[in-house]
């Protein structure tokens, strides 16, 4: 079986509250850079938090690193027992609730982690020395977080594999 995994759950910022009180304590709107740039979804929000730190932090991803723990994510995943164990050491130190499913030899588990702790997890899950089904795995995470908007974070080129799957490689 080739594991699945999907992002669940992503973070909401609700600006309805927070813009109009940033702008009363702050006296600037710290949604100002990143509507200006036009970022939405998860980058919006991640330019957002790194401006209310920093008014004058640009609207990018990489000027919001220091705001990375901040935004946190759950993934669900399923693989058969054996790819479960590779997966969650991949995953190490991120808590997780496990459970069967009714397919004989299949675990399904939810895992939450902050924007940190899955970008390290997909470097160590999609390199070339980890198993195909594991690289798998990851390489559906990483492939969902682009789509979130979130490739400047990960700094890494992806290269594709003779399995069908792709590893990433630190950029020089």
């Amino acid at each position: 079986m080739t594991p699945s995994a999907a992002i669940i759950t992503a973070p909401h910022l609700n600006q309805n509250i927070f813009l109009p009180v940033c702008q009363n304590m702050l006296g600037y709107s710290p949604a100002r850079a990143a509507d200006a740039a036009n970022l939405t979804g998860v980058p919006h929000l991640m330019s957002i938090l790194a401006a209310f730190k920093n008014k004058n932090t640009p609207a990018t991803i990489k000027a919001a690193r220091d705001i990375y723990d901040l935004i946190h994510f759950n993934c669900l995943i399923a693989a058969d027992d054996y790819d479960m164990i590779s997966i969650l050491e991949v995953l190490s130190g991120m808590p997780f609730v496990a459970t069967e499913t009714l397919v004989r030899g299949v675990q399904a588990v939810v895992v939450g982690g902050t924007l940190h702790e899955w970008r390290d997890a997909i470097y160590r899950g999609c390199r070339l020395d980890q198993t195909t089904q594991v690289r798998a795995c990851f390489d559906k995470l990483y492939l969902q977080f682009v789509q979130l908007g979130l490739t400047d974070i990960f700094g890494r080129t992806k290269h594709q594999a003779a399995d069908q799957t792709f590893y990433l490689e630190e950029n020089r």
